[in-house]
């Protein structure tokens, strides 16, 4: 019991980080913007959406005018490559940490504290497991999930471009991640309901009833916005999830609410 309640505190605590007048749902104009959309990975599980996600992209960029470059190549992480682009994209990269070295991690750390969005969809966050600073700018670090089944997924923000879209609850057949270290500091936008979850080995010990799925956060001046949404290939060509995603990519893409730094 006395998990239940802590954990309905902390949905409650992740929930309200932004309350209903401060909320920032303005969107950028993706117009003419340049994304860098980075599909590398490290040694670990190499998920088969990588090339569904990459392709979604490629699409929406043609159908809403904005400029996608798509690579696996760490060579990227330079600032004379990032200074190019608006956007950076994580299409299920994942254990990258392991491939970028102090230099790489230092340019990535600028590109966002000039006040450039960042996207991570999905296995993005199975990233970041020697590198804090990464855990903390994407909102939380992959712990592990049940099996792939049929979830309940409910929309706790609706306001934002990238849940508007969406009924209150819908049913998805997913693969649920369960997090930790999640940063405190995230506006959660939609969350996994856990009632009839069949965990099999592994089921959470203080993070029921709820867990954070969808979330956005102004990060060391810039913005950031994660779905956990997209284990199946599949998912990338259905249009409610392509237009989740769009509306994540408006929302990085507006200017950050705070003066990022020049330095």
């Amino acid at each position: 019991m006395l998990k239940h309640l802590f954990a309905l505190l902390l949905i409650f605590l992740f929930g309200s980080s932004c309350s209903d007048n401060k909320k920032d749902n303005r969107t950028g104009d993706l117009t003419g913007k340049h994304v860098l959309v980075f599909c590398g990975h490290g040694p670990g599980y190499v998920h088969d959406n990588i090339a569904a996600s990459a392709t979604m992209m490629q699409q929406l960029a043609a159908e809403n005018g904005f400029i996608v470059d798509t690579t696996s190549a760490v060579s990227v992480f330079c600032d004379d490559s990032l200074s190019r682009y608006d956007l950076l994209v994580y299409a299920n990269a994942s254990y990258v940490e392991s491939l970028l070295d102090e230099p790489k991690r230092a340019a990535f750390q600028r590109f966002i504290r000039s006040g450039k969005g960042f996207v991570g969809l999905h296995a993005a966050t199975c990233t970041g497991k020697d590198w804090e600073w990464f855990t903390q700018m994407i909102g939380g670090r992959f712990d592990y999930h049940p099996p792939l089944q049929p979830l309940t997924l409910k929309v706790v923000d609706g306001s934002h471009p990238s849940t508007a879209m969406w009924p209150d609850t819908l049913r998805r057949n997913d693969e649920l991640y369960v997090f930790k270290r999640l940063n405190p500091q995230a506006r959660i936008l939609a969350v996994w309901q856990t009632y009839g979850v069949k965990w099999a080995e592994r089921s959470p010990e203080i993070m029921q009833p709820s867990i954070p799925a969808v979330w956005c956060n102004e990060f060391e001046g810039g913005r950031v916005w994660y779905s956990a949404l997209g284990h199946n290939a599949s998912c990338y060509a259905e249009p409610d999830y392509r237009a989740h995603v769009l509306g994540g990519l408006k929302w990085a893409a507006a200017s950050p609410a705070t003066e990022p730094d020049k330095q």
